[in-house]
C-alpha cells in the first residue's frame, strides 16, 4: 500500500507552501478563525485507532462538531460505505438505506464525500438523524466535488468533515488513494456497495484488509461492470452483505442498538408497503400490484411518507426506506 502514497516533488512543495502559511505562535487562532479544528497526533483527542495505521496522519484538520464526533469513535460501531463514483440507482438507493440503517442502530457511518455511493452514503447516514464523518482528499476549505460543498455543509451541523491536508491545500488524484487510508483507519469494517474492477474503493477495502478490518461486499450481477469489484472481493474471501443485520453479525460491538420496530402499517397502508418494499414502483403501479384504488394508494404513500417508511424518487416512484427509526420503543 506504500506506493498509493507517494506524490511527486512538485505536488509535495505545494503542500509544505500550504503548510507553512499557518505556521507560527498564532497558527491555531488563524485556523479557529475560519472555523477549522486542528488535532495533532499528539493530542488525546486523535482516534487512537488511527495511531496504528500504515503512515498514520500527522494530525487531522476538521469542520463541525469535531471534538464531539472524534470523542464517540472509541463507543460507537463504526463502518465505511464506500463504493463507485458511477453507481447505478439501484446501488444509490442501497447505500443510502444501508447507511440509514447503520446510523438508526448507532454506528457512525464514514465515507470519502465522493459522487456516487460516498454522497449517498452520507446522506443515509444524515436522513436517519446519525452521525456521520467525511474524508477529504483535499483540505476542509477545498471540498471537492464542489458539487458536495451543500452536503458537507450538512454533515458539519452534527458529523464531521476532516482532511490530514493544511487548509488551501487543494484535490490532485494521488490523495485520494491516501485519504482512503483514513477512511479505513477509522472503521471497524468497510462495506463496499459497488466498485468496477478498478475502482477506488477497493484501495479502502485493501488498506482495511492490511489493517485487519472486516471487509464487507454487496454481491452484484455477473458481468456487470459495476459488480465486479464486489464480486472479486467476495471470491478473496470478503464477508457477503445484503443488509444491515450482516454488518452487525461481522462487527461485535456493545454499542450496537436493537432495531426498532417500524410504525405498525394495516389495511391499504400494509399493501402499498409490501409492494415497495419488493422493488420502487409508480401509483399506478402500486394500484395494479396490491389490487387497491388509486385514492387508497395516495392516502396511504401519505401517512407512510410521514412516518418516514417511504420516500419519493424523480419521476413520481416511491421506493421502501429501511433502516427508519420508528416510534416503537428500542434497546
Amino acid at each position: 500500500m506504500a506506493s498509493w502514497l507517494r506524490c511527486g516533488a512538485d505536488d509535495a512543495a505545494r503542500a509544505i507552501r500550504a503548510r507553512d502559511a499557518f505556521r507560527g505562535a498564532d497558527a491555531r487562532d488563524a485556523l479557529a478563525r475560519r472555523g477549522i479544528t486542528h488535532v495533532p497526533i499528539t493530542s488525546g483527542a486523535y482516534p487512537s485507532r488511527l495511531r496504528a495505521i500504515f503512515d498514520p496522519p500527522f494530525g487531522l484538520f476538521g469542520t463541525g462538531a469535531v471534538a464531539n464526533v472524534l470523542a464517540v469513535l472509541d463507543s460507537s460501531p463504526v463502518v465505511a460505505v464506500v463504493g463507485s463514483r458511477r453507481p447505478t440507482g439501484a446501488g444509490r438507493r442501497l447505500a443510502r438505506d444501508l447507511s440509514g440503517a447503520l446510523a438508526a442502530r448507532g454506528a457512525v457511518v464514514v465515507s470519502g464525500l465522493a459522487r456516487g455511493i460516498d454522497g449517498a452514503a452520507h446522506e443515509g447516514a444524515l436522513d436517519a438523524g446519525g452521525t456521520t464523518i467525511a474524508v477529504l482528499g483535499s483540505a476542509v476549505d477545498r471540498v471537492h466535488p464542489r458539487r458536495h460543498v451543500p452536503l458537507a455543509d450538512r454533515i458539519t451541523l452534527d458529523g464531521a468533515v476532516v482532511s490530514e491536508y493544511w487548509p488551501g491545500t487543494d484535490a490532485l488524484p494521488w490523495r485520494f488513494p491516501a485519504r482512503n487510508r483514513i477512511v479505513a483507519g477509522l472503521a471497524d469494517a468497510v462495506v463496499v456497495v459497488e466498485a468496477a474492477s478498478r475502482s477506488g474503493a477497493l484501495i479502502t477495502a485493501d488498506f482495511a484488509m492490511e489493517n485487519g478490518t472486516p471487509v464487507l461486499a454487496v454481491p452484484g450481477w455477473p458481468g456487470s461492470e459495476m459488480a465486479a469489484g464486489c464480486n472479486a472481493l467476495l471470491r478473496a474471501g470478503a464477508a457477503l452483505c445484503e443488509g444491515v443485520d450482516d454488518v452487525v453479525a461481522e462487527v461485535p460491538h456493545r454499542a450496537w442498538q436493537q432495531a426498532q420496530a417500524p410504525a405498525s402499517a394495516s389495511g391499504p397502508a400494509a399493501a402499498v408497503l409490501a409492494v415497495v418494499a419488493r422493488e420502487p414502483a409508480t401509483v399506478d403501479a402500486i394500484a395494479a400490484a396490491g389490487g387497491l384504488a388509486h385514492a387508497d394508494v395516495a392516502v396511504a404513500l401519505a401517512a407512510l411518507e410521514l412516518d418516514g417508511l417511504v420516500a419519493r424518487e424523480p419521476g413520481g416512484v416511491f421506493r421502501a426506506v429501511s433502516g427508519r427509526r420508528g416510534r416503537a420503543d428500542g434497546g
